[in-house]
C-alpha cells in the first residue's frame, strides 16, 4: 500500500518514542523507513540501547530463539555465531542496528518519563521527564506517544527477601562487582533466567542452593554454530536466508499447536513434548529417581513457558548444589529455612523471580482523555484492542504490552507486526488531516470479549500467575494465537473501528466533538 507521509499542508506529526529497546527501536526506524519521519524524540531511562538485552548480563544469559528469527526483517544480520546466541550478542546486533539507521542522535539517555497527560484542548500529550543524572526536569508536548519500554523492565524483587542481610539483588540487575568465588550462593527461581545462571556459576562457588517450588519443563538445546560457508550461504546465495528464516519461522510458529487444551492435533503435540521433557530428564539423571522426582513438573505442560537446557540437570548432581522444593518459611539475617526444616547460610541470593508489568504504569501516570486514569482501570486487568491500542487514549500506541506476548516464537515478530500498524495509523491520519484517532470502546470490548473466550481454550488458563491474572483469574498478557493470525488480524486499519477528529474541525470549533467514521463492518472475531 501507499503511505502518505505528510499532512496536506506538508507539515508532520511530533512523536515521543518511549523506551530504546527493541520496540522503540523498531518503531523509531520504521518511522524513518516508511514515513521519512524525523520529527520523533526516544526518551530512554538508561545510559545506552537495548532494554532487556543491556540490563540482563547475568552469567549464562542468551537467546532460546534461534537468532535468525530475532532480528529484524527489514536489518538481516548474516554472520550470527550459532542458533542460540549470547547476550552480548544480540546486544551488539541492536546497537549495530541503531547506528546503522543513526538513531542514537534521536535518544534522551538518562531520562525517565514520570507520568503522561492528554491535553484535550490542545490534542496533545503532555509527558513530564526527568534526567536522572542532571536531576533536570520538564514538560514535552507531542502529537502522537508510541510505548514501548516491554514487559521485562521492572524486576519483580518478593517483600520476603527484603530482609535479608548478605549481598542480595536480582537476576536483571547483576552486581558484577561482587566475586562469586567460593562463596555460599542461594537462588530463588527455576524457570528460564533461574536455568540459564545455576549451571554457569556452579562450578566457582562453595555451594549453591535452589529454591524452586515448581520446576520448570525444559528440552535438550541442540545449539549448533554456524561457519564460514553457512554465512557466505546467507549472504550471498539468492533466496537462501530467505527461505532458511522462512523455514524456522513457520516450524517455531507451529510450536503453537501446543498451547491449545482441547484440539487432538494439540494433544498429540503435547504427548510428543512430554515425551522429550521425560526423556531429557531421564538420560540426564540415570540412577537417580528421587532427584528426577524433585525436578519433575507437577503441572501440565504448556501451561508455562517450556525451558532450553543442556546443563541445567546435571548440575545437580555436584556435590556443592541442593535443590529445596518446599516453602521458605523464614529470612534470619543470612540464613534461609524452609519447611521441611532446610537451614543455609548464605553469603549472596540472587533472585531470578521474574518482572511486575504492573509498575510500568502506576496509578496516576498515565491520563487519557477526560481525565481517565487508564492504569486505575486497568488494575490487574490490562484491556486493548489487539495490545496496540487503548480506549480514552488518543493518538496512544502500545507496543510489546499485554494481550500480544507470544512465548513460542521470538517476541520481535510480533513488534514488527505493531509497528507497521502504528505507521499505517499515522498515514491515515496525514492522509485524511486528522487531529487524533482512538479506538472505539465497543471495538476493544468486542476484542477482549473474543480474547477471553479464546484464552479459555489455552493451557495458559490452567496455571495461576498473578501478576498477570486479573480476579476473575483470567490470563490477559499472551496472544491467543499463532504470530501468523496476529498479522492477518492486523493487516488492515479497520478506521471505521476508530474515532477520529479532523484538524480543520477543531482549528475552527476548539473543542473536543469528535466525529465517528461510520461503523460499517462488524469486529473480527
Amino acid at each position: 500500500m501507499t503511505l502518505t507521509k505528510t499532512y496536506p499542508d506538508g507539515s508532520t506529526p511530533k512523536i515521543a518514542v518511549i523506551g530504546a529497546g527493541i520496540s522503540g527501536i523498531c518503531a523509531a526506524i520504521q518511522l524513518q523507513r516508511q514515513l521519512h519521519l524525523s520529527t520523533y524524540t526516544i526518551f530512554e531511562l538508561e545510559p545506552d540501547i537495548g532494554g532487556v538485552w543491556k540490563n540482563n548480563t547475568y552469567p549464562g544469559a542468551g537467546l532460546d530463539s534461534p537468532a535468525y528469527l530475532y532480528g529484524y526483517s527489514f536489518a538481516p544480520n548474516y554472520d550470527w555465531s550459532s542458533k542460540y546466541v549470547l547476550q552480548s550478542e544480540v546486544l551488539d546486533y541492536f546497537r549495530s542496528t541503531a547506528k546503522t539507521y543513526n538513531i542514537y542522535d534521536k535518544i534522551r539517555f538518562n531520562t525517565r518519563v514520570t507520568n503522561m497527560k492528554w491535553n484535550e484542548s490542545r490534542k496533545k500529550w503532555i509527558l513530564h521527564w526527568v534526567n536522572t543524572s542532571s536531576s533536570e526536569q520538564g514538560d514535552y508536548e507531542v502529537d502522537i506517544v508510541l510505548h514501548g519500554s516491554g514487559l521485562l523492565r521492572i524486576p519483580k524483587v518478593p517483600k520476603e527477601f527484603e530482609s535479608f542481610q548478605g549481598d542480595m539483588w536480582h537476576s536483571a540487575r547483576w552486581n558484577h562487582s561482587v566475586d562469586l568465588t567460593g562463596k555460599r550462593v542461594g537462588v530463588v527461581g527455576t524457570s528460564a533466567s533461574g536455568v540459564q545462571i545455576i549451571p554457569v556459576i556452579a562450578d566457582k562457588i562453595e555451594t549453591l542452593d535452589v529454591y524452586g517450588r515448581s520446576p520448570a519443563y525444559i528440552t535438550p538445546m541442540f545449539n549448533g554454530g554456524y561457519g564460514r560457508t553457512w554465512r557466505f550461504f546467507c549472504r550471498y546465495v539468492p533466496f537462501f536466508y530467505l527461505f532458511y528464516t522462512r523455514l524456522l519461522y513457520l516450524l517455531y510458529d507451529a510450536d503453537f499447536l501446543l498451547y491449545n487444551k482441547l484440539a487432538w492435533y494439540s494433544i498429540f503435540h503435547r504427548a510428543v513434548a512430554y515425551f522429550v521433557t521425560w526423556l531429557h530428564r531421564f538420560i540426564q539423571l540415570p540412577g537417580n529417581p528421587t532427584l528426577r522426582r524433585k525436578l519433575t513438573p507437577q503441572y501440565e505442560l504448556a501451561s508455562r513457558r517450556i525451558v532450553l537446557s543442556n546443563t541445567y540437570y546435571p548440575t545437580f548432581k555436584r556435590d556443592n548444589v541442593s535443590l529445596h522444593t518446599d516453602e521458605i518459611v523464614s529470612i534470619n539475617g543470612k540464613a534461609i529455612e524452609t519447611k521441611d526444616g532446610s537451614f543455609r547460610e548464605l553469603d549472596v541470593l540472587v533472585l531470578a523471580t521474574g518482572f511486575d508489568y504492573s509498575l510500568n504504569f502506576p496509578p496516576g501516570c498515565w491520563i487519557g482523555r477526560g481525565g481517565v486514569d487508564i492504569p486505575t482501570i486497568w488494575h490487574d486487568n490490562p484491556a486493548t484492542y489487539y495490545g496496540t491500542f487503548i480506549p480514552n487514549a488518543p493518538n496512544f500506541f502500545l507496543l510489546c504490552g499485554p494481550n500480544s506476548i507470544v512465548v513460542h516464537l521470538a517476541v520481535t515478530h510480533m513488534i514488527e507486526i505493531q509497528v507497521m500498524h502504528v505507521i499505517r495509523s499515522l498515514s491515515y491520519m496525514m492522509q485524511n488531516d486528522l487531529s487524533t484517532i482512538e479506538i472505539k470502546q465497543e471495538a476493544a470490548d468486542q476484542f477482549m470479549n473474543t480474547y477471553d473466550k479464546r484464552m479459555d481454550k489455552l493451557m495458559f488458563a490452567t496455571k495461576k500467575m498473578p501478576k498477570f491474572l486479573n480476579s476473575q483469574g483470567k490470563c490477559r498478557v499472551f496472544w491467543y494465537g499463532c504470530v501468523t493470525e496476529f498479522w492477518w488480524r492486523m493487516r488492515e486499519l479497520h478506521p471505521e473501528r476508530f474515532l477520529v477528529q479532523s484538524r480543520k474541525e477543531g482549528a475552527e470549533k476548539g473543542h473536543s466533538h469528535l466525529n465517528e467514521v461510520r461503523d460499517s463492518n462488524a469486529i473480527e472475531q
